[in-house]
């Protein structure tokens, strides 16, 4: 049996609104679907995220164990020595890795480890290079002065070249030769509210390089150049605490109005 509505003959029960409807309903739901699972994807990238910076904070508390408690140099370059910080931290994320020398002439190894570095959110392209995510947080012994004292504004980051570690050297007269400075994990009053790594989003941030191996400021966390931050854990960043957890916040959120997680001084 046929009806006639608006001038359309159609079957009886089943009109064009009808038919409207139910593609109107499988089209949002589909774009549901997508959505929460986008969603759900970016949150799970960002749990990754957070347990990379866990093996990572792990790595440099047994890095400090063997260093008489004391921190890795964010990166070296004296002339006689180039290295950064991932680059010392290597040997204590593989059991075969053979400490103190280049992840160059350890490949295979490097391969391994290289991903843990990555935060699987950082999409920017790198080349022929591996990405690395993090960056320390920058302490300048210019600035700070030496040694870090509890109310210092510096991060824990030492970028160290021959001037730098001259100036250590003629405050802590009574060490070797071979000094070079150190922050100690013992120097840090706050530990739960002091970023040891930071996530820093670069096409220039790369493994194994001494650039940009420390960061200075919240401000220079996203330098993406193939996606926006508000893309990236929804324009947050993951930051690995001194004490080994790890939080999710905005990098104003990080920055505080004294400087936040930045800084070793107590109560930021």
């Amino acid at each position: 049996m046929f009806i006639t509505c608006n001038q359309f003959t159609l079957a009886k029960g089943f009109t064009r609104m009808d038919a409207f409807m139910v593609t109107f309903s499988v089209v949002l739901l589909a774009a549901i679907v997508y959505a929460g699972s986008w969603i759900g994807g970016e949150k799970r990238r960002i749990w990754v995220c957070a347990h990379h910076l866990q093996t990572l904070g792990r790595a440099f508390d047994d890095y400090s164990r063997d260093h008489d408690g004391a921190l890795p140099a964010a990166l070296i370059d004296n002339g006689t020595k180039s290295t950064s910080w991932d680059r010392e931290i290597a040997g204590y994320l593989n059991a075969k890795w053979i400490k103190g020398q280049a992840p160059e002439s350890q490949p295979a190894l490097a391969a391994k480890i290289a991903p843990i570095f990555k935060c699987p959110s950082d999409r920017e392209l790198h080349g022929n290079a591996n990405a690395r995510s993090y960056s320390m947080t920058a302490y300048d012994l210019n600035r700070a002065g030496w040694p870090p004292k509890a109310d210092s504004t510096g991060g824990l980051g030492l970028s160290l070249d021959e001037r730098t570690i001259a100036q250590a050297r003629a405050i802590d007269a009574a060490e070797s030769p071979d000094y070079r400075p150190a922050i100690k994990f013992s120097q840090v009053t706050a530990p739960d509210d002091t970023a040891l790594l930071v996530e820093h989003i670069s096409i220039l941030n790369a493994l194994w390089s001494s650039k940009l191996a420390s960061i200075a400021s919240s401000h220079e966390q996203f330098a993406g150049k193939t996606f926006a931050a508000k893309d990236f854990h929804g324009g947050k960043m993951n930051y690995l605490m001194a004490d080994g957890h790890v939080e999710l916040m905005s990098p104003a959120e990080s920055a505080g109005l004294m400087g936040g997680v930045w800084t070793i001084r107590k109560g930021d």
